[in-house]
């Protein structure tokens, strides 16, 4: 047979590739001939020499059919054309092509020329396409590289219980049919069940249930010109003997092993077909024509010429098992026929399946829905076990096992607490117990833990190397019993776990009592619970700043006390910051705990200078991980010739010292802005000749004509924010109203200067409290006006909106990020807005923000008038749908910030004249107050402590939950 014959009959191939048509037909004699005949010129022209235009592609691939039309022009007459060097797949359609300036070259790498199969799998260097007009030739040299045809996999995540999406455009073009996706199938499963001890107890357990299709993609690089067959396989790693703490096989320790846990078993989890889809209805999911079933788990799949994308269709067992994610892999094992290729090995196509769970899952909160909370060391407390279902009926039984997390290192051991569970017989009692039961329609039962109190003995429990001072606080991490729930159809799987500290400071620790001179100012929460209380005191006519270190137990000594003499003749006003980092020292990494008091001072400190008016005075303590106490590392005082007022301070974790305050003076290469100015200022520690010492890194002072107020600082590394209020114009922003907030943010870099936000409504804006955190500012503040964010809905961004004016006093919460653009916002009053409520204390925790203050009424709902109150906010997003005006069916979404309460809480008992004086809180542990009531001639402060629900722990000693 001709070559080009079989060209010709590969041509009516509709599967091309490479297909790349130059079509240049150039009347250059016609033109000519015009143009001779419009001027009269009689002289002739010679014809062009033969020019081939075009270059074909430099890769071919094995079984793919290469094609190419080239175009050409110049010569004398109808040109001809011949292939050299070529490799024998490739031919030109004619070779004498009377039709056009042109030709087309094509062939089926391994199949014309002979069936060569992969002999034509070579490099073909220095192909030259020849054309001549019988005196003149033109010629085109390529290079063509035949490649293999590669096939590839492709899966998304399954989940049991649901079928993959149909592919669109499946059975069109390239894409094979669609397999039957619709109804489920049935499979019956084996499965072992185990004694308590992990021992078998039976083998022959059986369960008909239902399978999912779920869909593996075949993706084959260029379609072939051939139909290809492909054996495939699902693998998975799971091993019987792979088993823990010794066991042997058959034992629960050997199938739900560490190792085994996440394998996924072949036959029971996954299978190419069911083995109940033999007859009746459950012949809802035959397999398509082009899937031969050899095995539950291994098969051959059929790709027709021309397809380049083709379906496996698995079916995911539906069991009744609690699981976590498992994993398999599918193999395509061997080409059966057809010129295709297993990647780049030509060995095997792997490609890894992920099955996740979609057992019903219980997750642990607190009676107010959190994830964290505390209870007091002897005391019991309510908790709430919630089901989900997911797609279960409703009507089904459900159970759950109690547990500590093993893995956790929360410390707590199982004679540190005790679980209560529902009495079946009583549902009004509890019962020691773990066993949960969410009967038929119930999704959510309640469980006690008691912490048993073991603190009678000490110091002998207090052990430090476990239990003692240089020990947090023990927690349990609350999960279900996964080792238990292993292999028991409807134990639920784990949800949300809660973390349950055991608080053992259970009274209030009282720190002061104006009646003796000694008034706390600020607290902080430092390394395993301490609490570094801050003071002032006056002693004849020398005043001094008293620093307490507590230890978590709240005893009434402290571990150890500073005491530091301010020389000046003000209130100094001191405040505190803690940090707690991590350095390597020769080779070895320690952990660092410091902190840092400021204060002010119209006098010099020992062994400083007064720079004039009112200084600032800072103290630096350290403790290493090998230290026994703190030790003061150095003080300074800094100042310039004004009022230089102190009013946050913090840390970094590379040991800087962050100031923020006001002054009306002017610091070093800052200017004046007039009135008082705000600052921020970095102290970093050197050394000098083996002494360290406190040094300025930068100053950053600005200020408007009028006054400016600070109240709040954050740190992030190196940058620092100042937020509070201006009553002028601060920076470039313009002036919104009477008293407007700002947001400097400084990095202390000299070529950029702070950046400055000024912030608020047209309203007298102001605010109490205000710290940094998770990218936001958040602000706190009280008056007679609260906000609410609005919606701008032509940019559809947040927008600050001022309230009208209330009859009493209320609070808000305002959010903006780091670059001063608003968030969100919450107002809070009391319900019938008939009593005044201030807001003093703003603390993170948990990722929320706990707002305190007191109130001369109900504050909260049924609560006796009058006292101290706390309130949760969490910070939320929303997503707003905007229609697209290009595209009515468009739809555009923004997402925005969002303000919730989660709960308020009112403390009537901690007295009507109580006042909240600091709040802050500690890992998340506890939230932690500093108080001040009114007694018989002055105040007494005393630090409580709150969980996460607003419980009030080291109240007086409570009996039950």
């Amino acid at each position: 047979m001709r070559a080009e014959s079989i060209l010709r009959s590969a041509s009516v191939l509709p599967f091309l590739t490479h297909i790349a048509e130059v079509l240049v037909e150039l009347r250059l004699g016609l033109a000519l001939v015009a143009v001779l005949a419009i001027t009269g010129c009689k002289s002739e022209k010679s014809p062009e020499q033969p020019t081939i235009i075009g270059t074909p592609p430099g890769t071919a691939y094995l079984g793919v059919e290469y094609y190419y039309n080239f175009g050409a022009y110049g010569g004398d007459g109808i040109l001809d054309y011949s292939l050299t060097n070529a490799p024998p797949w490739l031919g030109l359609e004619d070779t004498s092509n009377k039709a056009r300036q042109g030709i087309i070259m094509r062939g089926v790498p391994g199949v014309t020329g002979g069936n060569r199969g992969e002999a034509d799998l070579v490099d073909n260097d220095d192909i030259n396409l020849t054309t001549t007009d019988g005196s003149r030739v033109g010629v085109q040299p390529f290079d063509i590289q035949v490649k293999t045809n590669k096939l590839s996999l492709s899966s998304e995540t399954f989940t049991e219980g649901r079928r993959s999406e149909d592919v669109a455009g499946a059975g069109e073009g390239e894409l094979c049919a669609m397999p039957n996706m619709e109804g489920t199938g049935r499979h019956t499963i084996t499965f072992n069940s185990y004694a308590g001890d992990g021992s078998l107890e039976s083998a022959n357990n059986t369960a008909t249930l239902e399978t999912y299709p779920v869909l593996v993609k075949v993706l084959l690089d260029q379609p072939s010109v051939q139909t290809s067959k492909i054996a495939f396989e699902l693998r998975s790693d799971y091993d019987p003997a792979d088993c823990d703490d010794s066991a042997t096989p058959p034992n629960k320790a050997c199938e739900f092993s560490a190792l085994n846990r996440t394998r996924a078993q072949l036959g029971s989890d996954i299978v190419l077909a069911g083995n109940g889809n033999g007859s009746g209805a459950s012949q809802r999911l035959p397999q398509p024509d082009y899937i031969e079933v050899t095995g539950e788990t291994s098969g051959v799949i059929t790709l027709d010429r021309g397809v380049t994308e083709c379906f496996i269709r698995l079916e995911v067992v539906d069991d009744r098992f609690a699981e976590p994610t498992e994993f398999l892999e599918i193999a395509l094992t061997e080409v059966r026929q057809g010129l295709v290729s297993l990647g780049d090995s030509d060995d095997e196509v792997v490609q890894g399946i992920t099955i996740a769970d979609n057992a019903p899952t219980v997750s642990f909160r607190s009676a107010k829905d959190q994830s964290v909370s505390a209870i007091n060391e002897g005391e019991a407390q309510a908790f709430k076990a919630v089901l989900d279902r997911g797609d279960a009926p409703a009507d089904e039984i459900y159970y759950a096992r109690l547990t500590n997390d093993e893995d956790s290192e929360g410390g707590a051991e199982a004679d540190d607490y005790e679980f209560l569970v529902v009495d079946q017989d009583n549902p009004d009692a509890f019962t020691a117990g773990d066993e949960l039961v969410f009967p038929a329609g119930i999704n959510t039962v309640n469980f006690q833990v008691r912490a048993v109190d073991d603190s009678a003995s000490p110091p002998a429990e207090e052990d430090p190397a476990q239990n003692g001072p240089d020990n947090n606080d023990e927690y349990l991490t609350i999960t279900v019993d996964k080792g238990y729930h292993d292999g028991r159809p409807r134990y639920a799987g784990e949800g949300d776990n809660l973390k349950l500290w055991i608080n053992e400071m259970t009274a209030p620790l009282m720190v002061g009592d104006s009646t003796l001179g000694l008034q706390p100012n600020d607290v902080a929460v430092g390394d395993n619970g301490r609490i570094f209380v801050v003071s002032s005191f006056t002693d004849g006519a020398r005043r001094y700043v008293h620093i307490e270190i507590f230890n978590r137990f709240g005893e009434s000594t402290p571990e150890q006390d500073f005491t530091i003499p301010t020389n000046g003749t003000i209130d100094a006003r001191p405040i505190i910051a803690y940090e707690e980092r991590t350095n390597t020292v020769a080779n070895e990494t320690r952990t660092r705990r410091e902190f840092a008091v400021a204060f002010q001072t119209n006098r010099a400190i020992p062994g400083n200078s007064h720079a004039g008016a009112t200084d600032t005075a800072i103290y630096y303590f350290r403790r290493d991980a090998d230290d026994v106490e703190y030790k003061e590392i150095w003080h300074g005082q800094f100042g310039t010739s004004g009022d230089d007022i102190p009013v946050k301070v913090a840390l970094n974790t590379n040991g800087s010292v962050f100031l923020t305050g006001t002054t009306t003076g002017a610091w070093p290469e800052e200017t004046r802005g007039g009135g008082i100015d705000p600052y921020i200022q970095r102290i970093d520690t050197i050394t000098d000749e083996g002494v360290e010492k406190p040094e300025i890194a930068w100053t950053a002072q600005n200020g408007s004509g009028a006054d400016e107020t600070v109240q709040g600082l954050g740190v992030s590394t190196s940058t620092a924010y100042a937020i509070g209020t201006t009553t002028g114009q601060i920076g470039t922003d313009t002036a919104l109203g009477g008293r407007d907030l700002f947001l400097t943010n400084y990095s202390g870099s000299i070529e950029v200067p702070p950046e400055v936000s000024q912030l608020g409504t047209e309203k007298n804006d102001t605010i109490n409290s205000a710290l940094v955190d998770n990218s936001f500012v958040w602000m706190l503040g009280d008056g007679l006006f609260g906000y609410d964010r609005g919606i701008d809905e032509e940019e559809y961004v947040t927008r600050l909106d001022a309230q009208p004016q209330a009859a009493t006093t209320l609070g808000y919460l305002l959010t903006y990020n780091l670059s001063g653009a608003f968030d969100a916002a919450i107002s809070l009053n009391d319900i019938s807005d008939a009593s005044d409520e201030s807001f003093t204390g703003l603390a993170r925790f948990d990722g929320d923000a706990i707002l305190g203050g007191r109130t001369s009424g109900v504050f909260q709902e049924d609560s006796p008038a009058g006292g101290l109150f706390l309130a949760r906010i969490e910070r939320k997003t929303e997503v707003l749908e905007e229609e697209d005006e290009d595209d009515p069916e468009e739809i555009i979404e923004h997402t925005v910030g969002l303000l919730e309460e989660v709960w308020r809480t009112q403390y009537p008992d901690i007295g009507a004249g109580a006042r909240l004086d600091a709040l802050v809180s500690f890992e998340d542990a506890e939230i932690t107050a500093l108080v001040s009531r009114e007694v018989s001639g002055g105040r007494v402060y005393e630090i409580l402590l709150f969980n996460g629900d607003g419980r009030w722990l080291n109240s007086a000693p409570q009996s039950g939950p």
